[in-house]
């Protein structure tokens, strides 16, 4: 047993222990907090807001509040719920990028969230887009295929970052079409859209949001969207099914997850709560104007949507050896 190990299980043993004696009175009973394990001004503090705001709502005699503990890609504030009582009380704001990639990445992480956190409730999904430079000759995914086979090892496409969702659906996308694009990682959005501009990298899966505006004015071609329908903000716009890509389905998802050892009557709460909130017109609007798809999943839902998406990217992982420093 390692020191990871060693760790999570003092924690999950002590924490749980006082989760259960939390679970003899009525919940909740206390200031709720709801961890974003990232800077204010991000999608997963949205999320958070949004989390925090239906709790309020459902919860109006206890007051909650939103906590920014980033740092360590998210093990800062992992910790720092996992050194509360397993009550419920509080809340991680997260989802694929945040917790499922990271574990299959690097699966030495200091906490592995798989294993000490349990799903809650998810609230949205967020897709990517599909999307072209202006210099880039085709317009359809049929074109960009051909494309992309006539220029082996010449074409580039960009990321925000070796292991998140752009760079696995973008490996996807590969192992699909047959093509051969060359990873380029980035740091952030604002930089996969400067190299699309200058030519750097010619092809992206994008995030939603950060491109939309772009590709209404011209300035980037979207070729298709990743999720299961076409999208809200870009109606115009087909998904990969609709083209051929049979099954070519790759969301972000965000929700709220509680440490292991919460009592079940607790997240059974806080499921129906978010599940209830979740379907609200303002807080959809919300979502939607955010570039969310509002994609609501109780508990049971919701833990059985982490464990496919777990079983889904792992494996795509191991067949094409995504690394931690591909």
């Amino acid at each position: 047993m390692n020191r990871r190990d060693v760790l999570c299980l003092s924690l999950a043993a002590g924490m749980g222990a006082m989760g259960k004696a939390w679970a003899q009175e009525d919940f909740p009973n206390r200031l709720m907090k709801v961890v974003v394990p990232y800077p204010p001004g991000g999608i997963t503090d949205l999320l958070g807001r949004v989390l925090a705001d239906i709790l309020a709502k459902e919860f109006p005699a206890k007051p909650v509040i939103v906590e920014n503990k980033g740092g360590g890609t998210g093990t800062v504030a992992q910790q720092y719920i996992l050194q509360q009582p397993h009550d419920g009380h509080l809340l991680l704001s997260g989802g694929l990028g945040g917790l499922i990639l990271p574990t299959i990445l690097n699966p030495n992480l200091p906490i592995d969230p798989q294993q000490n956190f349990v799903p809650v409730a998810q609230l949205c999904e967020l897709m990517n887009v599909l999307v072209v430079g202006r210099d880039v000759e085709a317009r359809t995914l049929p074109e960009l295929v051909a494309y992309g086979k006539t220029r082996v090892g010449k074409l580039n496409y960009g990321s925000n970052g070796v292991g998140t969702l752009a760079h696995f659906t973008s490996v996807l996308f590969n192992q699909r079409a047959g093509t051969h694009f060359v990873h380029i990682p980035y740091r952030s959005s604002g930089e996969i859209i400067t190299g699309l501009k200058n030519g750097d990298i010619q092809v992206s899966f994008a995030n939603l949001p950060s491109v939309a505006a772009l590709i209404r004015s011209g300035s980037l071609r979207a070729i298709a969207v990743t999720g299961a329908k076409r999208s809200a903000a870009l109606p115009d716009v087909p998904t990969m099914q609709e083209l051929g890509m049979t099954d070519f389905v790759a969301t972000g998802w965000l929700g709220a997850y509680a440490p292991v050892g919460t009592p079940q009557a607790n997240l059974d709460k806080l499921s129906d709560a978010i599940v209830k909130g979740g379907r609200m017109p303002e807080n959809i609007q919300r979502l939607q104007t955010a570039g969310f798809e509002v994609s609501v999943r109780n508990h049971a839902e919701f833990a059985a949507w982490n464990r496919s998406e777990f079983a889904r990217w792992n494996e795509l992982a191991r067949k094409e050896n995504i690394k931690p420093e591909a």
